[in-house]
């Protein structure tokens, strides 16, 4: 974790508006072990969620681009939400990721 995340306080994060545009390399033996400690009720760290605003005031973007293995283990378990911390950002910081793929943030 950054210094900058620790600054940015954990919320529950809906799994269905978070955009995960990049394919994850997973262990599976990793996955397995987070979701038996998720189901053991054991809290795991938050993910990093980027938030960006759209030019509409109404539109919210969500990536993330870390915690794959997190994010796996709390999807293969049907959860709805998922610990996080929202991190501010703007298109050009995603832009860093995507590259030309990087949507337009209408």
């Amino acid at each position: 974790m950054s210094v900058y995340t620790q600054l940015t306080s954990v919320t529950e994060m809906p799994m269905n508006v978070i955009h995960r545009p990049l394919p994850s390399e997973l262990d599976e033996e990793k996955v397995l072990s987070l979701m038996e400690t998720i189901k053991n009720n054991i809290e795991i760290p938050p993910i990093d969620v980027n938030w960006v605003k759209g030019r509409d005031e109404n539109n919210n973007y969500y990536f993330s681009f870390g915690g794959c293995h997190r994010y796996e283990a709390t999807k293969r378990l049907n959860l709805k939400t998922i610990r996080a911390r929202i991190i501010k950002s703007t298109p050009s910081d995603i832009k860093v990721y995507l590259g030309a793929s990087c949507p337009d943030f209408k």
